[in-house]
């Protein structure tokens, strides 16, 4: 072989392996689901003031909407709200900050969440690790054998729906979980602000995702019409946490006051056992080699190419 050929193939080899290990594949397609709020029911001080305090675009409590996608290997569930991961700073809340509560999954729709809760069915998911969850601080993932409590007395929240319904209902319209009516939503929450876990036994990590982590993911809150608040921010996490089997199930966050909460109904599909073949041994699956064999790739080019120049010097 033309030891100059051989070395432009190489160098060709090299670059295409090179380039396989620094650049991730392609973006998948994502299909998204959405749950969408009232954009007048998030009550708080207003951007811009010191003393006055409302609902709707301008609140720093206000919640637009949630979504979420899924496939066999991943759940990802993301929020839109006037607030980020890390809350807003508020000097009448006791840690000067109110942020996020737990998100909670029922995986028995039939069910209020109360008795969900009590007969196992709902996972707590903290992905705001600053939170006053009763998860030790700074802990994130997914929680089964849940507990919960009320945390709106530090964060100077309400201290029942019909206070806040009566406030929100001058200036706006109470929403709280996507397709259901005010009197559906809070007869399924039940006890009022019971926003974070109080306990919880955990099973698995969650991935927090930024607004260009999902962006990139193609979520797209403009999409659904309406408005839209400043932050984006979600989290994902192992598809198999969860049971096999067809999903369907009731999700919803509140801030950590109460002073919104969203939520909305969904389902993810079944997700098919491992294929065995006659003889008991799994198929082995093809795909995009992984950077460990791309790199063994490179220094087998390497060696035959060594062997090839010796070679031709003898």
């Amino acid at each position: 072989m033309n030891i100059k050929y051989g070395s432009a193939l190489l160098i060709a080899g090299l670059a295409a392996a090179s380039a396989a290990i620094a650049t991730p594949q392609a973006a998948q397609a994502f299909t998204w689901n959405y749950g969408m709020d009232s954009s007048a029911d998030g009550t708080g001080l207003l951007f811009g003031t010191t003393n006055k305090y409302g609902v709707g675009l301008n609140s720093h409590y206000e919640a637009f909407g949630m979504a979420y996608t899924a496939n066999e290997d991943t759940v990802t569930f993301a929020f839109n709200a006037n607030f980020g991961i890390n809350g807003s700073s508020y000097s009448r809340a006791a840690d000067g900050n109110i942020g996020w509560g737990d998100m909670f999954l029922n995986l028995d729709p039939t069910k209020s969440f109360t008795q969900a809760k009590t007969d196992g069915d709902v996972l707590g998911i903290r992905f705001a690790g600053s939170n006053d969850s009763g998860i030790a601080a700074g802990e994130t993932g997914v929680y089964s054998n849940i507990s919960t409590m009320n945390v709106t007395q530090d964060n100077a929240g309400w201290s029942d729906y019909g206070s806040y319904n009566n406030y929100v209902n001058k200036r706006g319209s109470v929403e709280l979980i996507d397709g259901m009516t005010t009197a559906q939503a809070q007869g399924y929450l039940g006890s009022h602000g019971q926003s974070v876990m109080s306990s919880g036994t955990k099973v698995g990590n969650i991935t927090v995702l930024d607004k260009t982590a999902l962006t990139g993911m193609g979520l797209d809150f403009g999409s659904q019409g309406g408005q839209n608040g400043a932050e984006v921010l979600g989290f994902s996490f192992a598809r198999s946490l969860l049971p096999g089997g067809e999903l369907n199930w009731i999700a919803h966050v509140m801030a950590e006051c109460a002073n919104d909460t969203v939520g909305m109904t969904g389902d993810f599909a079944a997700v098919p056992p491992p294929s065995t073949p006659v003889g008991g041994q799994p198929k082995k699956e093809t795909g995009t080699p992984e950077p460990g064999t791309i790199l063994g790739g490179i220094v087998a080019l390497t060696s035959i190419f060594k062997a090839k120049q010796q070679a031709k010097k003898a």
